[in-house]
């Protein structure tokens, strides 16, 4: 199966993890998105100026439907409920971007969906798309995101700038790869609730 094959196929298909599940973003989702990507802190750290609106959420979702090189998550709660996205784009034989990253913070406190979030779309890139290097772009003064790039085993390249604001970029090399040792944290955590 080549690469465009996988992400279609996997633009169909739930996965599951301990405490979230990605959930492939349908029309049905882009309501959600919205009041999501239009909380103020998600809109600071995706450089979004603008308030968006359902209309312009589903000219972006159309727009995506027709590419290949691209997938984009809810994370979804196992109660059921969206509490954020994550999204894995510019796919390519080599590499892709990790980004979108938005957790609602009124339903993740004290959960660990972040970081299960994190883990398996990193996972997910080296394992089925069999990418070698994600990149990943935090706004400079993103620095809990930054911090959290670099325990997975992400290094700094260099600065970028986005729509005139500065970025921090960061790459991972599947060698570089640190998620074990934050399986271990999040099956503690899952322990602890049971």
């Amino acid at each position: 199966m080549n690469i465009t094959q996988s992400i279609m196929e996997f633009r169909e298909k739930t996965i599951k993890g301990k405490c979230i599940d990605l959930v492939p973003v349908k029309e049905d989702h882009l309501a959600r998105i919205v009041e999501l990507r239009n909380q103020e802190k998600s809109r600071y750290f995706l450089n979004q100026p603008q308030l968006l609106t359902f209309e312009t959420q589903k000219e972006w979702y159309e727009k995506y439907a027709e590419r290949n090189n691209d997938i984009y998550w809810c994370i979804q709660n196992k109660n059921g409920i969206i509490v954020g996205t994550i999204r894995i784009y510019d796919i390519t034989e080599d590499s892709c971007n990790h980004g979108s990253f938005i957790i609602d913070e009124s339903y993740a406190m004290g959960n660990p969906y972040a970081l299960e979030a994190q883990i398996i779309t990193l996972e997910f890139a080296f394992q089925e798309l069999h990418v070698h290097k994600i990149i990943n772009d935090n706004r400079i003064d993103n620095e809990k995101v930054s911090a959290i790039s670099c325990k997975m085993g992400f290094h700094y390249e260099k600065e970028i700038e986005i729509h005139n604001v500065k970025y921090l970029r960061y790459v991972l090399e599947e060698k570089d790869i640190n998620t074990n040792k934050y399986k271990l944290v999040l099956d503690k955590f899952m322990k602890r609730r049971l």
